[in-house]
């Protein structure tokens, strides 16, 4: 599986040690990490120009449409950075595991109510454990890809309707299911 990992840049000399032990850790359960947080200098990265910047921010959003879900450390909240990335990958209907350390709860974004967004208060002893069990609940909240065949007709509609309303197929299907699924409230899954 593939995980996006992202913290605050302007916080990455205070949360360095804390970057690299989750993307350590993440490594060593096995997970494929795409991230820039630990790549990125933070003079290079207020230095950039507006080409840089474009290539940078497509990278993110690559990486978070790759990834299965994302890991972000959110000790210090950014709402341009951090908060910007949550939301996207929420919108692209992968789940996020916040981190946050003991004392630095990410008071604004605790607001945000999503199924798909995992709080995980850590410190430097329980890091190993919180993180486990974060990745553990995402992975049950992660999209299963699930193919079926449909009618040459079925299939000009969908097209069709993905075009009408900017929308992929499956999201079209998929909240189409949902809508049924709010209605049968004998469904208690």
């Amino acid at each position: 599986m593939k995980i996006y990992f992202s913290g605050a840049l302007y916080q990455k000399e205070k949360l360095l040690d804390s970057y690299r032990r989750i993307v350590e850790l993440l490594r060593k359960e096995g997970y494929k990490v795409l991230e820039d947080t630990l790549s990125m200098p933070l003079d290079k990265a207020l230095e950039m120009g507006d080409e840089d910047r474009v290539r940078n921010y497509k990278n993110i959003v690559k990486w978070i449409d790759q990834a299965d879900f994302s890991v972000i450390e959110g000790s210090f909240p950014s709402t341009l950075h951090i908060g910007h990335e949550i939301t996207l990958a929420l919108e692209k209907s992968k789940p996020v595991v916040v981190l946050y350390r003991t004392g630095a709860e990410p008071t604004v974004f605790r607001g945000l109510k999503d199924d798909r967004i995992i709080w995980a208060e850590y410190n430097d002893q329980n890091l190993e454990k919180v993180l486990v069990d974060a990745v553990e609940e995402a992975k049950k909240t992660a999209d299963v890809r699930f193919n079926f065949f449909v009618s040459p007709k079925i299939l000009a509609y969908l097209d069709w309707v993905a075009q009408k309303r900017m929308i992929p197929r499956s999201v079209y299907l998929r909240n189409l299911i949902e809508k049924e699924m709010r209605k049968n409230k004998e469904f208690n899954g």
